[in-house]
């Protein structure tokens, strides 16, 4: 009696030609480790910037402050409700711009931080493609590589 395929062994035969082999896994995940750091990096210089950022803020916000009594005492409005008025103004506008700068950067940050997860699940996806057999071997295969390297 001749074997003859079902459609089963047809579907598996195609599907195995579509999944991706072990080397596209180990390219895929050195591709994710090198954005994740790189990605890590630029989180942490826009930590840098933001901090620069708020220390110039306040030293324009304490140049401003102090620029306000010389201003109102030439016209001789010291004593004058515009006075106040102008320092409430100065302030709002300071921390309306504190606020602009923290909001920014948390969205830059939550976007790093978003394309991070996005990666290991593409990639999480890629290795459940894998067979149980090309994943161990290729964990072994890694593992080896770190152990010959040591």
């Amino acid at each position: 009696m001749a074997y003859s395929p079902n459609y089963q062994d047809i579907l598996s035969s195609q599907m195995s030609q579509m999944a991706p082999s072990a080397n596209q896994y180990q390219q895929a995940s050195t591709g994710v480790q090198k954005n994740m750091i790189q990605r890590q990096f630029n989180r942490d210089q826009m930590g840098r910037d933001y901090t620069r950022a708020r220390s110039d803020l306040g030293r324009q916000r304490d140049q401003a402050f102090r620029q306000l009594p010389g201003a109102f005492n030439r016209r001789g409005m010291l004593d004058s409700g515009a006075y106040i008025r102008s320092g409430r103004e100065t302030a709002a506008n300071v921390l309306r711009a504190q606020n602009r700068m923290r909001e920014d950067q948390g969205q830059a940050m939550m976007g790093s931080l978003m394309q991070d997860q996005l990666d290991l699940g593409n990639l999480a996806g890629l290795r459940e493609q894998l067979s149980s057999a090309d994943y161990q071997n290729l964990v072994a295969s890694l593992y080896g590589n770190q152990m010959r390297g040591a």
